[in-house]
Order: structure tokens, then sequence, then C-alpha cells
């Protein structure tokens, strides 16, 4: 029996404990249009990650290494697409992959195993949060530490770019040209959940 290639959606969510969600059982949150895809996929319940910060976690999920095997310890240094990543697999199996939202990768010139970047976020001239890193001699300082100044109530450039990429990720998934395209397609949407 031959089975026709699927097409697959993976919801990355940052800043989201996993209990929050309400097929999960959390009693007061309520997350129908999640259960829903739930529902109809696969849910991790037993996952970890296996860096508490951001840039090495994502390293680590692109590349199936962990920091101390993959060398991206620490936010200054991003996944730049030097260890091959699962996307890259895909794209060899003839898969197109696309990624909407933010990655926090070193660039987007860099090949990460993405054919296209939807709204994109990368770490800054390439260089990242190196005042938080232990490293001797330091990687070269960019100034990007006044980030979180601007933390507050109400609408932000942060969470505008949230919504923008909600908008973004429906617009790609509702493309009628797609459908009618050969071959399966991945698509990651990387999306802090804040609306």
């Amino acid at each position: 029996m031959t089975t026709s290639p699927k097409n697959v959606l993976f919801i990355m969510a940052d800043e989201h404990q996993a209990g929050t969600l309400s097929i999960l059982g959390h009693s007061h949150v309520k997350t129908p249009n999640l259960d829903q895809l739930a529902a109809r996929g696969s849910v991790f319940r037993n996952a970890y990650t296996p860096s508490p910060i951001c840039v090495p976690a994502r390293a680590a999920l692109a590349t199936g290494r962990y920091p101390h095997q993959s060398g991206y310890w620490d936010n200054a240094l991003a996944y730049d697409g030097a260890i091959p990543s699962w996307g890259h697999v895909l794209q060899a199996g003839g898969v197109s992959v696309t990624s909407i939202g933010k990655l926090h990768y070193r660039n987007a010139e860099d090949s990460t195993g993405f054919d296209r970047q939807i709204l994109p976020i990368h770490i800054l001239n390439g260089i990242g949060q190196v005042w938080g890193s232990v490293r001797n001699p330091l990687p070269k300082q960019n100034k990007g530490g006044g980030m979180l100044g601007q933390i507050g109530a109400g609408l932000s450039k942060y969470n505008q770019y949230d919504m923008d990429v909600a908008d973004a990720a429906a617009k790609w998934l509702q493309q009628p040209a797609r459908a009618n395209s050969p071959g399966p397609h991945l698509s990651v949407l990387w999306h802090r959940i804040s609306r």
C-alpha cells in the first residue's frame, strides 16, 4: 500500500509553557484553536528543551544535537547552517520548507534549511547577546541590550510583530497555489503566543 506525501505544519511557541494548554488539562486557560490542531496532529507530552536559553535551544531543535555537541552554547553565536538541519534533509528529499516568524538564527543569507523565510527575525548583525557569554576572548559586542526597556502594558512593536506573524501564517496556509503544486510542503510557524 502506497500513501501520498503529507503536508506538515510545525508550530513552535516561544514562552508558552505546555501546561497552559487546555488540551493538556489546564483548568483555567482555554486554547481552542491549538486544541483543534492537536486533536488532528501530534502532541509532544514529555518534551523538554536542551537549553534554557533561546539561541542554543533553536540550534538544538534545528540540528537534533545538544549544545555541547553543536557548539551553539549561548545567545551570542547563533545557528548558521554549518551543521545540517532537518530542513536540509527535507529539501534534499524534494520537500519545500518554509518558515514563518522569528528564527533567531545568524542571518537570512545562511543556508539553514528553508526555501523561504516569511517575516524572519535573526540576531542583530549576526552576533547576539555577548554580555551574557562566558568566552575568552568575547566576540565583538553589538549594542542590542536596550530591548527590554520598552516592556509594559499595551501594544508594542513586539506583540504587533506576533500579530503580523499570525496573519502571515494564516494567509500562507490559505494560498491555493500550494495545494496544486507537486510534492509535500512543510511549514514551520515560530510564534510567540500573545493574543
